[in-house]
Formats: structure tokens, C-alpha cells, sequence
């Protein structure tokens, strides 16, 4: 595309100064832009480098090595403003091009010098729609001046979209991506723009519940992973992920979700119902074959925002939750160990729990033995003889059966649980207790009670402990336990054990719950520690006080079990 001369002196290379403004001809879509941002560029050492690639022997790096000798002859006002006057018009004539032009402009750049000098390749078009920071609907198009040959003018054009300086906007960017490449976390920019698309067309078919139509169709979901694409991450992604750069992450969701399929759904559930984040535990399989728990962030773009930007976000949790799964087995062997040492306390208790009907065995057995002998054998006393045995036997073995289930390692189990029932399989253990030191017992059991969910034997073990300090509590004189159990109004099942000992000191009520604190010369201090341990994890509380009558009152509260 030529004109008509514009005459033109030669400009002074350190000021620019002393020379007449170039002054791009106005033709085609410069005629009707509302806005013009222009470059005039010295091409004469460049080229040779036209020459050789017009013929198809230029180098390789054509691009680079073609704008390696353009200059910038002359720039106007508004294309200062957007590149932001970095260093002036003054300063940027006679700079390489490429100094101020953004870096994704170069090839178009290029193409269009080779267009106006050399027409290559034949007919390549002297003008093409652009996309740009500053214009909407913007275009960019190629000049000559017959009378400066060595001269090419680029204009871009069209409506202001972002009257901001391209480098202030780069600037931005830059910033941002600085930041998200520093981030303590991984990272991963996501275009889930397909989505989009698919979400829209499902709401026209009137789809409002995405979980049930990605169970009746999982192909989407498998579909999904395949469309959206990672576009970014940073280097604490390329760490986790076992990776040594970018590109190896760039392309298809498909590994993120390699290892949780469900994971993927969640996701797709979130995006579909508008909601602004979605966070989850899950696990990844990295690149190099591992298998890591992370906690994944998920945050949506909504307008104004890059509808082509999404965040994902994960943090590496496996050396967390193996540490967390370490302190849990700590914590139950801790917690048997307690409970093997109160067994120990109860030795006397158990043994005579055991022997009672042991001896009811012997006895009945040695009475059916003599009914036998008779000459007309008694066959219906011994039958009634033989089902005491039987009943004998089995009283024995349910004793030996909560021995063991207190005693034994197991991991914790929760179940719905009647608090009265476990209450009464607790005083099992310390009847005796309570018996040969002549203690009077008064349980009331509060009706219809809500069911919990607990672990029984850990519940059983709170109780045991709490009768026990308090059978301990009473020496030398007539002494009192008070059990009682209710539905209290904030919706919790609560059990108080009142005790007729002399109470706690008021300088240890703050601390009867602490670890190695005791006021038995022989304890340890770890029981009431469990307990509170134990009755914590259930999601309730306890709490010691004392008695306005005298005695010491533990009170436990555990939630009651939701209604289904």
C-alpha cells in the first residue's frame, strides 16, 4: 500500500529532534478509526535479512532475525501513551524495535514488513483484526512511502477499550504472575471456559440437578476432564507433581483427577450450582508415580473477572495426616494402657466376679452328681441342676468378655449407644468395689434418653474411672455414689456421678483434668486425662465441681445422636 511522498528529514538519532513528523498515510480502516496508535520503522538493515527469507534461505529464528534490524524512525503520541512513554519519543528513535514493542506482537510485526517489502508471501494481506489490551475490535495495518522506501508504517486501530499503558497493564500481569509463582502452595490456572458452554446448554434442557445427571451420564464427567484445560502453574506445582517444567503440566485436567474420579464431579457440581469456591481433601497421582493427599481449593471466576482463568489450588497433607494417623495410635495404645492398669486396680473386684459363678458351678455340679448316684436317678433335678451350671457358665463368660473387650487393641468403633445400658455394664466392673466397702449406691436412670454415638469400651472406661476415683475417694466411713443420667434442654445426654468423699481442694479444680496430676500418692495422674481426652473426641465435655452437701461431682455431656 503506497502514497502520495511525505517529505521527511533526516532525524537525529540521540534526539529526534530536527526532523518533520512522519506521518502515516490515511487509507482504508484508517479513515474510519476512532482512535490510531502508529510506528515508523527503519527497515534498511534489515534487508538483506528480507531478501534471503522472500528467496527461502533465511535463518531459522526468522522472526528475530528480520526485526534484529528495525528501528523505530518515529512513533506517535498515542502509541506513546499506551506503550507508557517508556524513556520518551526521544530516547525510542533509533531503538531496535523490539525493545518497546510487546513480545507478542513481534511475528505480526514480521509478517507485515515482509508483506509491504517484499509482497511475500504473494499476496499476503496488508491489514488483519487484532486482539489488544487497548482497543475493542481493534485492527493493524501495514504502509509504504515511495519516496522512503526504507521506511514501513504499522497502525493499530479502533475503539479504546483500556486506556491504560500496555506496560502498566503488563506491569499488572507481571505482578500477578510473579505473585502466583511465589505462592507458598501449588498452583495451577485453569480454562474451564468449555464448561461454560455445556453447563448453559443443560440448563436449556432444563437440568437443575447436576449430581443426579452426572450419575445418570458419567461419560461428562470423564468428557470434562478432557475439554478443560490447565493453561499455567507454578513451581510449587511443578515440585508436587514431580515435574521439571511447565509444559509438562500444560494440557488436559485428566491427571488432576487420575486418582479421585468423584473428586472431578464435586467439582463439576460447584461450577454447575455458581458457587464462588469449593475445598475438599483428596488424593493425586503425580506424574513420577506417587500417591499424595492434598487439600484442593477450586476458585471460579465470575464476572468481571478472566472467565478463562480458574484457580486451583493444593496443598500437600500426606506427612500431615500420616503424622495425625501416628498421634491417633499413640493416643489408643495411651488410652489401653490406662485401661490395662485400671483392670489391675480392679483385680479383687474381677476375681470375685469370676469366682461367684465358678462356685455356683462346682456346687450344682457336685449336687447333679449325688442326685445320679441315687438308685432312682432324679433326672428332673438334675435338669434344673444342669441349666443353673449353663446359666453359671455363661454369667462367667460374659465377665471374661468385658475383661477382654476393655483390655484389648482394637481401633475405636462408634455406634448408637443407650448411655443407661452402658452405665449399668460400667458398674459391673466396681459392683464389688462398691459392695465390700460398704458404699451405698443409688442409680437413676433417666427414661427415654436420646441415643449417643460413641465407643462403647472408651465409654465404658470414662465410667469405670470416674466410679472408681470416686469408691477411692471414701475411706473409713459409710460412703455414697449417686449415678444419675438425663436429657438436658441444649440437646445432649449427660451422666453425673456424685461421690460421699471429702471433695476437691479448690486450688486443684482447675487442674484435675491435667496430665500427671493426682492427689493419691500411688497415682499417675493419667486417668481423669483420658477421660477428658475420650469424652472430648465424642464432641462433648466434662466438668468436676463440688458438692454443695459435701463430695466431689463429675458430669459428663455428650451430643445426642441425630435423628434420621
Amino acid at each position: 500500500m503506497s502514497t502520495a511522498p511525505v517529505p521527511m528529514t533526516k532525524p537525529d538519532q540521540a534526539s529526534g529532534k530536527g526532523q518533520e513528523r512522519l506521518v502515516p498515510p490515511r487509507n482504508g480502516s484508517m479513515l474510519f478509526a476512532e482512535t490510531i496508535a502508529w510506528w515508523a520503522l527503519d527497515i534498511s538493515a534489515a534487508r538483506s535479512t528480507i531478501a534471503a527469507i522472500a528467496r527461502g534461505d533465511g535463518p531459522t529464528h526468522w522472526v528475530e532475525g528480520l526485526l534484529a534490524g528495525v528501528t523505530i524512525a518515529d512513533i506517535d503520541e498515542n502509541n506513546l501513551h499506551f506503550l507508557g512513554q517508556v524513556g520518551g519519543r526521544a530516547r525510542m528513535i533509533g531503538q531496535p524495535f523490539t525493545a518497546y514493542c510487546p513480545p507478542e506482537s513481534w511475528q505480526t510485526g514480521a509478517e507485515f514488513i515482509l508483506a509491504a517489502v517484499a509482497n511475500y508471501p504473494p499476496g499476503a494481506p496488508r491489514s488483519r483484526p487484532i486482539t489488544s489490551i487497548a482497543f475493542s475490535d481493534g485492527w493493524a495495518e501495514v504502509s509504504t512511502n515511495e519516496a522512503h522506501p526504507d521506511i514501513v508504517f504499522i497502525a493499530v486501530g479502533g475503539t479504546v477499550a483500556d486506556d491504560r499503558s500496555f506496560w502498566s497493564v503488563r506491569a499488572s500481569e507481571e505482578r500477578y504472575r510473579s505473585l502466583i509463582h511465589h505462592l507458598p502452595s501449588a498452583l495451577l490456572q485453569v480454562d474451564s471456559r468449555p464448561m461454560t458452554v455445556i453447563f448453559d446448554k443443560l440448563r436449556e434442557e432444563g437440568v437443575t440437578d447436576i449430581g443426579a445427571y452426572l450419575e445418570a451420564h458419567p461419560d461428562l464427567v470423564g468428557h470434562s476432564r478432557g475439554i478443560v484445560q490447565v493453561t499455567d502453574a507454578n513451581r510449587d506445582a511443578l515440585n508436587l507433581f514431580g515435574v521439571s517444567c511447565v509444559e509438562d503440566l500444560i494440557g488436559p485436567v485428566n491427571f488432576l483427577f487420575a486418582a479421585s474420579a468423584d473428586t472431578a464431579k464435586r467439582v463439576i457440581t460447584a461450577h454447575f450450582a455458581g458457587q464462588r469456591t469449593h475445598a475438599e481433601i483428596t488424593k493425586i497421582c503425580t506424574v513420577d508415580g506417587r500417591l499424595r493427599d492434598v487439600e484442593m481449593a477450586v476458585t471460579y471466576p465470575t464476572p468481571p473477572e478472566r472467565v478463562d482463568v480458574t484457580l486451583i489450588s493444593l496443598i500437600d497433607i500426606t506427612d500431615r495426616l500420616r503424622t495425625e494417623a501416628q498421634l491417633r495410635q499413640l493416643q489408643a495404645d495411651y488410652t489401653r494402657s490406662t485401661r490395662i492398669s485400671m483392670l489391675g486396680e480392679l483385680a479383687t473386684s474381677i476375681a470375685h466376679e469370676v469366682n461367684q459363678p465358678l462356685s455356683a458351678i462346682v456346687t450344682n455340679a457336685e449336687t447333679s452328681l449325688r442326685w445320679m448316684s441315687r438308685a432312682e436317678p432324679n433326672l428332673a433335678k438334675v435338669h434344673q441342676l444342669t441349666t443353673r451350671i449353663v446359666d453359671s457358665a455363661r454369667r462367667a463368660s460374659d465377665v471374661v468378655q468385658r475383661i477382654r473387650a476393655m483390655a484389648a487393641r482394637r481401633p475405636p468403633e462408634r455406634v448408637e449407644l443407650d448411655l443407661n445400658e452402658v452405665v449399668e455394664e460400667a458398674l459391673q466392673f466396681v459392683r464389688h468395689e462398691i459392695e465390700s466397702r460398704s458404699i451405698k449406691l443409688s442409680v437413676r436412670s433417666g427414661r427415654r434418653l436420646p441415643l449417643v454415638v460413641a465407643d462403647r469400651v472408651q465409654l465404658q472406661q470414662v465410667i469405670v474411672n470416674l466410679l472408681l476415683n470416686g469408691v477411692q475417694a471414701q475411706t473409713g466411713q459409710e460412703g455414697l455414689i449417686e449415678v444419675s443420667t438425663v436429657a438436658a434442654l441444649d440437646g445432649t445426654v449427660q451422666l453425673t456421678i456424685h461421690d460421699g468423699g471429702p471433695g476437691i481442694a479448690n486450688e486443684d479444680l482447675g487442674r484435675v483434668f491435667g496430665s500427671f496430676f493426682s492427689t493419691k500418692e500411688e497415682g499417675i495422674g493419667i486417668g481423669l486425662a483420658i477421660c477428658q481426652s475420650i469424652i472430648t473426641a465424642h464432641g462433648g465435655g466434662i466438668v468436676a465441681a463440688n458438692h454443695p452437701k459435701g463430695g466431689a461431682i463429675f458430669r459428663f455431656a455428650l451430643p445426642a445422636a441425630r435423628k434420621t
